[in-house]
């Protein structure tokens, strides 16, 4: 299509009922973001960097990728709020083959891999109440193949959920509301407490700097950061909400600014919280940070609290992510180009239930990967891989349709997606060079994908 012809591709088809101001905007966006990452991430970070200066550097620079990040995705989601999200830019920039890559790994890798980490991540703080919920603890024994008692209660947690949406939504939706004040009270509570009570250590912070410091850092810090990232990766919520905001143009920046600055401040709050009452070495081996911290600040009552809490948050991002991880399937089965199985409503429950059956055995499967580091490892590159391609999608659909109607803009173009580009484009290659062999499972997803797509998807 010439871009004389190309004025208003997507007009016909995106305008939806601007109802979302700013308060509402940013409350989605906070919802979005936080979730299960602060409570799992901070352990293989302090791992990966051993320095507490260096380990709050972490989760500034993933509030300013999520921020610049956010930015992006509003112009493009304002654009196109069209159901399936990233796999409509990709579809719109790239060959077919791309838009097929990222949906094939959402289903198989992404969304599954997440929901095996967050299950992690649940299972680990019930183990608080009963301590026979361990990863050490081995139930079954299959050759080289060895199932803990974690793994069963998260294939437990994974069927529940799988059948609650199996069988309707509204299970999902009231979860997800009850779980946003679990999670968000548990955070600053967190922090809160820390600050009235006290009984911290000043010199857990130090050396802020490491004292032999060089240019290694950089190599260092991309694998050190995948916790944070994922903690994070919710800000893509931002093109979920904007088709629907009033007067994009000012609302949009706004919500974005409030929303990311808020979660970064809470982010470092809780980190600044963990680092007063622990030292980088016993957050480094610590299985459930949030409530060592909140055991030793007011004693067992403290932790137990902060346990139920993160327990909660947890359960509701898994359920979230099983409720919502399959439109971009379900859009994609509709242009034919995903399997047909995945575009099938039940006729009873009117629920896309096949595709939610799918996604928790890919979750379930993960589970055998081990922790929670270990298995966002090897997904954690992928996704942030797929945002930089859609960052640069929306360089390209500025030049291939300069004439659209954009409701919302990013100030600061071209300056903003390419600092993104450049950032993420660092934070990748840097992943996937120190930690190749936990990056393959991702790297031999997508070689099977692309094998499928020849075989079964090219023609169409």
């Amino acid at each position: 299509m010439s871009k004389s012809s190309s004025s208003s591709p997507f007009e016909l088809e995106t305008e939806l009922k601007r109802d979302l101001g700013v308060v509402s905007a940013t409350t989605i966006i906070i919802g979005g973001i936080i979730g299960s990452g602060i409570f799992g991430a901070p352990a293989g970070i302090a791992q990966q960097l051993g320095n507490p200066g260096l380990f709050m550097l972490v989760w500034i620079i993933g509030g300013v990728m999520g921020f610049t990040g956010a930015l992006c995705f509003a112009e493009l989601g304002a654009m196109m709020p069209r159901s399936g999200g990233q796999y409509v830019y990709l579809k719109e920039a790239y060959p077919p083959i791309v838009a097929f890559l990222y949906g094939w790994m959402d289903v198989v890798l992404i969304q599954s891999a997440g929901l095996a980490a967050i299950g992690v991540v649940c299972t680990n703080y019930l183990g608080y109440f009963i301590p026979i919920v361990s990863p050490d603890i081995s139930v079954l024994s299959l050759g080289p193949v060895v199932v803990s008692s974690q793994q069963v209660v998260i294939w437990i947690l994974l069927a529940f959920l799988c059948f609650a949406n199996y069988v309707g939504v509204r299970f999902g939706g009231l979860v997800m509301n009850l779980t946003t004040f679990a999670k968000v009270g548990a955070l600053v509570g967190l922090a809160l407490v820390a600050v009235i009570v006290g009984g911290g250590d000043s010199s857990h912070f130090m050396p802020l700097i490491p004292p032999d410091l060089d240019a290694g850092i950089f190599t260092l810090m991309g694998p050190a950061m995948i916790g944070a990232l994922f903690a994070y990766q919710g800000w893509t919520n931002t093109n979920a909400v904007a088709g629907e905001v009033k007067d994009p143009q000012k609302v949009l920046p706004r919500a974005i600014f409030f929303g990311l600055g808020l979660c970064t401040v809470v982010y470092m709050a809780v980190n600044w919280t963990y680092l007063y009452v622990l030292s980088i070495d016993e957050i480094a081996v610590s299985q459930r940070v949030a409530s060592d911290v909140a055991e030793r600040l007011v004693g067992p009552i403290g932790g137990s609290l902060i346990s139920a809490a993160v327990m909660i948050s947890t359960f509701g991002t898994m359920n979230g992510i099983l409720l919502f991880s399959t439109r971009i399937p379900y859009a994609m089965a509709r242009d034919g180009l995903f399997f047909k199985s995945f575009g099938h409503a039940h006729p009873r429950y009117q629920t896309p239930s096949r595709a939610i059956v799918a996604v928790t055995i890919w979750a379930i499967a993960w589970t055998f990967l081990g922790g929670f580091q270990d298995i966002i490892n090897a997904f954690v590159y992928a996704v942030y891989a797929y945002f930089g391609l859609n960052v640069l999608a929306l360089i390209l659909l500025r030049r291939k349709y300069p004439d659209a109607h954009r409701p919302y803009k990013v100030a600061g173009y071209p300056y903003v997606p390419i600092f993104f580009l450049i950032i993420v484009t660092w934070v990748v290659i840097t992943i996937v060079a120190q930690n190749f062999s936990q990056a393959l499972p991702g790297l031999g997803c997508l070689a099977v994908g692309a094998v499928v797509y020849l075989v079964r998807f090219r023609k169409k």
